[in-house]
Parts: structure tokens; sequence; C-alpha cells
């Protein structure tokens, strides 16, 4: 059977969804920032715990709620396992699908295109589009130091934040044009070869400012160290005990240089790519970078 024809005329071009839990200050960036992209009726919310604060802060998008089980049993397994199928259940509507964490935003270096819905209008003309597409991962890090002044809510993070570090494990299959199943975390999914797009990054914000940063992880920590174990899960009270630390080494480093480009790192994410589940997914070679960066001032105003 011949595939069907790429781009569907009887689909929307393009949405965007995320899970949120609370979170309000990144939900905020997070529609901002599409809803600037996109038509807000092509956003989804997947309220975890049925928030109603989430309903005020993206009041044009679609919000939804979904249970959110206390014991907090399996919770990244079924997260990305419903996430799996949520953006499965969109692409029988959508062309494609932006799939990511509510920290986590996908952009353009602003030299090049600020627009993603024309970016993948122009990868719709290719003979064979990819799966899904892979930007380039970096974690926004503050050091308090260099960037002593604290967040104003109304004004672009990437004005009064521009340090960070390379990280592959978020170079994420994050753009799909077809289903997959996603690893937990959504570092990986069933689609093979991956590709690592041009001038396409994903942003993560766990680290944007030490405060906040170190408050949210904090809290994760302790609400974590309440409740039961889950079964068949990585133990998340180790891993956000290890983000804090993390925080406190990478807050105090200084920036390198000023800069978007790096060819070898890409080289290393590429050549050391590791197929893994019984040869259905592959991560990233690379790993993440000692050294921190700054970001060219063109991009401060991008969000």
């Amino acid at each position: 059977m011949s595939e069907a024809p790429f781009p569907d005329t009887s689909k929307a071009p393009v949405c965007v969804m995320t899970m949120v839990y609370q979170d309000y200050f990144f939900l905020k960036k997070w529609y901002q920032y599409y809803s600037a992209q996109f038509d807000p009726a092509h956003l989804y919310i997947f309220s975890h715990g049925n928030d109603p604060e989430h309903r005020k802060i993206a009041p044009k998008a679609n919000v939804i709620g979904v249970y959110r089980d206390p014991t907090l049993r399996r919770l990244e397994r079924k997260r990305w396992n419903s996430m799996s199928e949520l953006h499965k259940m969109l692409l029988t509507y959508y062309n494609w699908v932006i799939c990511s964490d509510v920290d986590e935003l996908i952009l353009f270096d602003p030299e090049v295109s600020t627009d993603l819905g024309s970016y993948l209008a122009e990868i719709n003309q290719d003979e064979t589009p990819p799966k899904s597409i892979c930007p380039l991962g970096i974690e926004i890090i503050h050091n308090p130091e260099l960037e002593p002044d604290e967040i104003d809510e109304n004004q672009p993070i990437l004005d009064q934040r521009r340090v960070f570090r390379l990280n592959a494990n978020y170079s994420k299959p994050c753009i799909l044009r077809e289903p997959g199943r996603f690893s937990v975390g959504g570092h990986a999914n069933t689609h093979l070869p991956r590709v690592l797009a041009d001038h396409l990054f994903l942003v993560h914000l766990r680290f944007f400012d030490y405060k906040r940063s170190h408050e949210r992880l904090v809290s994760r920590l302790n609400m974590r160290k309440k409740l039961d174990r889950s079964d068949n899960e990585a133990d998340l009270t180790g891993a956000w005990s290890n983000d804090l630390e993390n925080l406190k080494t990478l807050s105090s480093r200084v920036p390198e240089q000023e800069t978007i480009d790096f060819p070898e790192f890409r080289k290393k994410m590429v050549d050391g790519m590791r197929v893994m589940h019984s040869g259905t997914m592959a991560f990233w070679g690379g790993g993440r970078t000692h050294e921190v960066y700054r970001l060219p001032e063109r991009f401060s105003r991008v969000f």
C-alpha cells in the first residue's frame, strides 16, 4: 500500500501540546510564546490535576483536565505513555504536532527565522519529510554573579538570562508528523533514523533562575519523599536531588564564549548515537558540556 499524500489537506497544519502540573510561570511563558506563533485554538494543554488556574493563564487554548494520582505511582512512565497516545490522537487532525514539557520552548536562530509554521510548511515540500525532528537542546543556566537582577515576568526571559550549556538529552524528537512512542522523559521515540535540525533549538528552562529553580526543585523533592516509591520506575527522588546539586554547580560557571554554533558537538551527538530498546529507539551521544556559553544578543527578544 502506498503512503498517504503529505501534507494531508483535510488536516490543519500544526498544533502544540504539553502536559503541566501547576508551573504557572512556565505555562504563562509557554502560552505567550506559542499563541504568538499559532492561533491559540491549536494549542492543547493537558492540565494534570485539572487546575482551574491553567484556564485563567491560557483562556483561548484547549485546556483539558487529566486526573492526577496522589501517590505518584509510576508518574513519569504514565505521563509519557499518555503523551504518546495524545499526540497520536492529534495527528488525526494535524499534519504536525509539537510535543514537549512546559519548561521547554522550540525556537529558531532569529538570524534565520522566527516562524515555526513557515519552517514546517517548507519541510512539507520535501519528497520524504522526516517522521520527527530534533532541535539542538540547550539549558539556560543562571549565574547570579553575572546576572544579579531578579526576573521581570513582563520582559523576555532571554533578555535577562542568556548563559547556557549544551545537553544532548534535550535534543528531543518533539516535532512529529507520524505517531511514535516516546521514551520516559521524551528523550527518544520509535522514529528512526533520528534527524537533528539546523538552526532550531529546544531551550530548557529548569535552571533559568537560581531562586525560582531552587524552590521548585526543593518543593518536588519534598513532595516525593512523602510518597510511596513507585514500582518499576527510576527513583525520582534521586533525580531531583541530583538536579539540586547540578544547579549549585552550574550556577557558578562563567561563559567560555558568546556563540550558538557547535559543529563539533553536533558531530559527537550523531557519531555517539546508541540504538536501544531492542533496536526500536536511538539516543544521541555527546552527553552535556562541562562548559557554559552565552547566547548572542539577537536571541534576547525571542521570548
